[in-house]
């Protein structure tokens, strides 16, 4: 199903004219508002390839911005890899004393600064002793850079950046953009226009940009190094350092100590949300304040169906409660945002393995010794509407029984609760 953002971009390109045959050309803001009808900094948004509206995608195209309000498109590629980290590490904090008032939120922000009390961000530059000076938006200088694959030359003037932190030692700059979750790509100009900006402002430093991103269903923190090649070219982007840092030890349990029946609660909802991360990042919306469906479909960039995925399944777990397309924050959901990020994961265990299909999972288990992937459709099957009928057809059985399995294999693997052997899962 097309996004509001394909709609959007094909109706810009056809109402002005425009060949996505090579030649490049000048989109302003007010005329993509103007003709797309829909806010300019929502079509501009792409944090991945997937997210390039289909239109522009196909013909190999994408945009930079260029000045305030103005943006180029053209034939080329803005993403860079980000290749998963072979080193990890333990996570010893540095801190003195337990940070108290610390975990009062789950943004970018909040972990970043976690990891930068906590010694990480010293640990991994190399550098003893930063300060942090950058945080927010400003305007670029003016540079020049080129594209080399796109054949380009490109002028950038006044184009707002927004930095998720920097941090100054004697020698280095350290800019750091910041993820939750775990991308496959970032977005080259996240890096690079900061990058180029801060060298004219402090010219006589390194500066060193950094890409770190917490991934609460491994209880991680990975920051990643990218460096230019040569700094005056767009595309001479490298991956040149990687460590991911465990926040807690691994640590099996068994089943009763993650089993809390304060937690369960009785529901009709079966979830269809593989990605545990976005399911949580979603409370992290919401308490900011973009609690529509609409807000939150903007904010991942995807269709506002999905919107009411993430938003079951948060409601499945007791984290938030949905009306008439608003999404609210329970007791629960609360709670969790404010727990310190090293006990996150655990507490989402304990959410997780409390509600009540798994509960139900638990108890077949309990009868017969194990539980099964069938054992999972018959539960899902169960489900029925106010007037008696079945909730889900067959199909959708299928992609809920899917999220069942990816978070069944998540419980074995971080808390090893469950064994898996010749199609059986058994209780630990």
């Amino acid at each position: 199903m097309p996004t509001k953002n394909d709609t959007a971009w094909q109706n810009y390109i056809q109402h002005a004219g425009l060949q996505l045959d090579g030649r490049t050309h000048v989109v302003t803001a007010r005329d993509l508002a103007r003709i797309a009808n829909r806010e300019p900094r929502l079509l501009t948004k792409f944090n991945t390839p997937a997210q390039i509206p289909t239109v522009l995608r196909q013909a190999g195209y994408c945009l930079v911005a260029i000045t305030n309000g103005e943006y180029l498109l053209f034939k080329g590629n803005i993403f860079a890899p980000v290749r998963k980290c072979p080193a990890y590490a333990d996570f010893i904090p540095r801190t003195i004393f337990p940070l108290e008032t610390f975990g009062r939120g789950t943004g970018e922000c909040e972990y970043l600064d976690h990891a930068f009390n906590a010694g990480l961000i010293s640990q991994f530059t190399g550098i003893d002793q930063l300060y942090l000076t950058i945080r927010g938006r400003e305007r670029t200088k003016p540079f020049d850079f080129s594209m080399k694959a796109s054949n380009l030359t490109i002028h950038i003037e006044g184009v707002q950046i927004e930095t998720d932190a920097g941090y100054e030692g004697e020698q280095d700059i350290a800019l750091v953009e910041a993820k939750i979750g775990t991308p496959d790509f970032v977005n080259i100009r996240q890096l690079y226009y900061p990058f180029r900006h801060f060298s004219q402002i402090a010219p006589g430093k390194r500066v060193r940009t950094l890409f770190f991103a917490y991934d609460l269903a491994a209880a991680t923190y990975a920051l990643y190094e990218f460096a230019f090649q040569d700094p005056n070219v767009f595309d001479s982007i490298q991956q040149v350092n990687c460590c991911a840092y465990s926040l807690v030890a691994r640590v099996s349990y068994r089943i009763d100590e993650l089993l809390d029946s304060r937690l369960t609660i009785p529901s009709e909802i079966t979830p269809q949300a593989d990605d545990l991360n976005k399911v949580l990042e979603l409370l992290t919306l919401i308490n900011s304040g973009q609690n529509t469906v609409n807000e939150i479909a903007d904010y991942f960039v995807f269709d506002p169906r999905q919107s009411h995925y993430y938003g079951e399944a948060a409601e499945y777990l007791g984290l938030i409660t949905r009306e008439r397309g608003v999404f609210d924050l329970t007791p629960r959901g609360l709670a969790f945002i404010t727990t310190p990020p090293d006990k996150q994961q655990l507490a989402a265990a304990r959410i997780v393995v409390s509600s009540w299909i798994f509960v139900e999972l638990i108890n077949r288990a309990r009868r017969k010794g194990y539980f099964t992937v069938d054992d999972i459709e018959q539960v899902i099957t169960m489900t029925r509407l106010p007037d008696g009928r079945q909730r889900y057809t067959r199909s959708t059985i299928g992609r809920r029984r899917q999220t069942i399995i990816a978070w069944v294999r998540w419980l074995t693997q971080r808390f090893g609760v469950f064994t898996y052997e010749q199609g059986r899962y058994r209780l630990v």
